[in-house]
């Protein structure tokens, strides 16, 4: 299971070390996509084809289910882990987060995301600030 936060450093070409906890789990061949919110999604390939199988029940004929589809596939890109355990994030998915130098990489259970640090900080207060209409709009736990 992929859990917690981990602020890291992302160097000048877009390259970044993910915390060897996550490595371990996700294996050494990611697919990185964009997030829902302003972040970057990265499963590991058996996560991924779980996502894709969930992504392809999605009715054609819906406008909306069509567009998610389309978004999430064609902005989707295998990555390596390289030696060093770093990941090269390419610079449309860099811009679609908003990632700067300082960013945080979280574990939400199936997939990690990549977050501008400050991005994700704020985020996250306003999650905190929030929880108890969360809690109660999505049934509880």
């Amino acid at each position: 299971m992929l859990v917690g936060t981990y602020d890291h450093r992302m160097d000048s070409k877009g390259r970044l070390v993910l915390p060897s906890r996550f490595r371990d789990e996700l294996g050494d061949r990611l697919v990185a996509t964009v997030g829902i919110d302003s972040c970057v999604s990265i499963y590991g390939l058996p996560g991924w084809r779980s996502f894709f199988e969930k992504l392809s029940a999605l009715s054609s004929a819906r406008a909306g289910c069509r567009d998610v589809k389309r978004l999430l596939m064609a902005s989707a890109v295998e990555i390596d882990v390289d030696s060093m355990g770093r990941v090269l994030i390419p610079p449309f998915l860099r811009e679609h987060a908003s990632l700067n130098r300082e960013i945080s990489v979280i574990g939400v259970g199936d997939h990690v995301e990549i977050w501008d640090k400050e991005l994700w900080e704020a985020r996250r207060l306003q999650i905190i600030s929030e929880l108890p209409a969360i809690m109660e709009g999505v049934g509880g736990l």
